[in-house]
């Protein structure tokens, strides 16, 4: 989530296929909406979802004003407790990593009473799931090393990297609530488990045996995720470059482990099964996976929506070959996402295109800068996933962050977060549907949401989340060096948005939460009741100068180190 340097190959298309979006969504707002829209930058355009007379006034909650404090705020009749945060006893020797994001709540009678797989989504929500007892997978991004391994300068000492190799990945931690709403989290020896980059896993797919595999060590880069149908976890490697180079001058990892193709692809976790080896799924594409979001159609075909979170990259979308026809089958489904077909969006055209070695020749008569082949097979495609979608001209856009599925019509939404080099400052939400709501369609229209700026009160719209209702929930991602800054000063710190997406006052941003200094709010989930949302909240004073300078003491205050933690928030009815 954290803004990159790298920034590929700079285009307009993306912002002059936003633009004309944009322009034709405000003629439903009036002339003079339109004229105003059309007149002001990309970045500044308004939403103009609907005249403000015409918004709703029955929010589930009052909207805050920006804020700076260092904390959680909320509004009125909405409190929250801390569950777990950096260093909490897992059990067994091992600790609750860093960076908190994604998160997952897994109800502990799941297995037992089994679920609806075709109505289910992240949460499981509106399920007869428990509320009160389950398992919280969450994703830790990357370490501070100075707050994780004392490391602020220099070669890294052996056991500086092997603390930061305990630190990132994924935690698995059983919570209950409590009576009064609070959720504690339980040590439980059964469950609990660091999944970190020490720990085995399998590749699978047509990737699977490139640089020795298919037995890879660890996971990384661990952004965001989501939930499968049949109970798993599904964590997305993001920026795994970061891991490749070689010391002294890099970061103390080692170059000939973490710097082979076996990262960048997202993991599938049974987090039920503590002994269970977490796979990595080469087929979906490795590239920088911000997301992945589970959409199963009609007839049990299952795809997964994926963004690729740098600069000038691409949307992607995965079908599986297989079938979700037997919600009992559990073993068999965990077997779904191994193999199937990748596409690419054109969103110019509205396609999307087949990133198959033996069916595009132009993947086939690409070339390197040598003159050499660039790919001579489909491992070689999935493992170059973003050189590949751009040689078949699919879409550069402005660093899709996080997708996710509206429950209630199967919409699809694109946290677009932002692109300075070409402009975009505040980014945007974009809303896909598929032609005749075929999951498998190889064809789309999309329109834009809501747009980002001073005009909507929300910047770098980053990860999402639905609700039972098919209300969306977002949180923001700008960088910590440019908050409360310039012109991202008019944010406070980085926040929560709820949104109606239907109705007068769809895509108008509603401020909901903010977060404590230097840090950003992600990873939202919810109960099946929907009552406690869980959100973690990362890198909390990275900006701080030293261990005696600190920009921020949440969440114990006083003068401790500030904690990267994962909240439940109750007060939702």
């Amino acid at each position: 989530m954290t803004i990159r340097k790298d920034q590929g190959e700079p285009t307009s298309l993306w912002h002059d296929l936003l633009s004309q979006k944009i322009s034709r969504r405000t003629v439903v707002a009036g002339a003079t909406a339109a004229a105003a829209a059309a007149a002001a930058p990309l970045h500044l355009k308004a939403a103009y979802a609907a005249p403000a007379e015409q918004r709703s006034a029955s929010l589930p909650f009052t909207p805050l004003r920006p804020t700076t404090v260092d904390d959680i705020v909320l509004p009125t009749g909405y409190r929250y407790n801390v569950v777990t945060h950096y260093g909490h006893d897992l059990g067994d020797g091992q600790t609750v990593g860093f960076n908190h994001d994604w998160t997952g709540f897994y109800p502990m009678d799941m297995l037992e009473k089994g679920v609806d797989t075709r109505n289910t989504y992240n949460g499981f929500l509106k399920s007869n799931l428990s509320s009160t007892d389950g398992l919280l997978v969450v994703n830790h991004e990357y370490v501070n090393p100075m707050f994780v391994s004392g490391y602020t300068g220099g070669a890294k000492s052996a056991d500086q990297v092997a603390k930061e190799k305990l630190a990132v990945g994924v935690s698995v931690v059983r919570v209950k609530r409590n009576a009064d709403g609070t959720v504690n989290y339980v040590l439980d020896s059964q469950y609990n488990r660091s999944i970190n980059a020490t720990t085995p896993m399998l590749l699978t797919g047509p990737a699977a045996e490139l640089d020795g595999g298919p037995n890879a060590i660890g996971t990384l880069g661990n952004c965001s995720g989501g939930a499968t149908p049949w109970g798993t976890a599904l964590s997305c490697e993001e920026n795994f470059q970061d891991y490749a180079t070689p010391a002294p001058t890099g970061n103390g990892w080692e170059p000939a482990t973490y710097g082979k193709r076996h990262y960048g692809y997202v993991v599938e976790i049974d987090p039920f099964d503590k002994a269970s080896t977490p796979r990595k799924h080469t087929a979906m594409g490795r590239f920088r996976h911000e997301n992945v979001a589970i959409r199963v159609g009609a007839d049990g075909t299952v795809v997964a929506y994926m963004g690729d979170d740098r600069n000038d990259a691409c949307v992607y979308k995965f079908v599986a070959d297989r079938k979700l026809t037997d919600a009992s089958d559990r073993a068999g489904n965990m077997t779904i996402l191994e193999s199937g077909k990748l596409y690419v969006a054109d969103f110019q055209n509205g396609r999307w295109l087949l990133l198959d070695y033996d069916a595009q020749a132009r993947l086939r008569d690409a070339k390197k800068t040598d003159g050499t082949p660039a790919y001579t097979s489909q491992a070689e495609v999935l493992a170059s996933a973003r050189d590949a979608a751009l040689a078949l001209s699919a879409t550069p856009t402005d660093r899709p962050e996080d997708i996710e599925v509206n429950p209630i019509d199967g919409s699809v939404y694109i946290a677009f977060t932002n692109n300075t080099a070409h402009g975009n400052f505040h980014g945007q939400i974009v809303k896909v549907v598929e032609t005749d709501d075929d999951v498998a369609a190889t064809t789309f229209g999309w329109s834009v949401f809501a747009v980002g700026g001073p005009q909507s009160g929300f910047s770098s719209p980053d990860n999402l989340g639905f609700d039972a209702q098919g209300n969306l929930w977002m949180v923001t991602d700008v960088s910590s060096s440019r908050l409360t800054k310039g012109i991202y000063k008019f944010m406070g710190h980085n926040s929560m948005f709820f949104f109606r997406t239907t109705g007068a006052d769809a895509g108008v941003a509603y401020l909901f939460a903010s977060g404590p200094a230097e840090a950003e709010l992600t990873g939202i989930s919810w109960t099946p009741d929907g009552r406690t949302m869980f959100l973690s909240v990362q890198h909390p004073g990275e900006e701080s100068k030293s261990m005696t300078e600190l920009s921020s003491h949440w969440p114990l205050g006083g003068s401790a180190m500030p904690l990267p933690a994962t909240i439940a928030i109750r007060g939702f009815r």
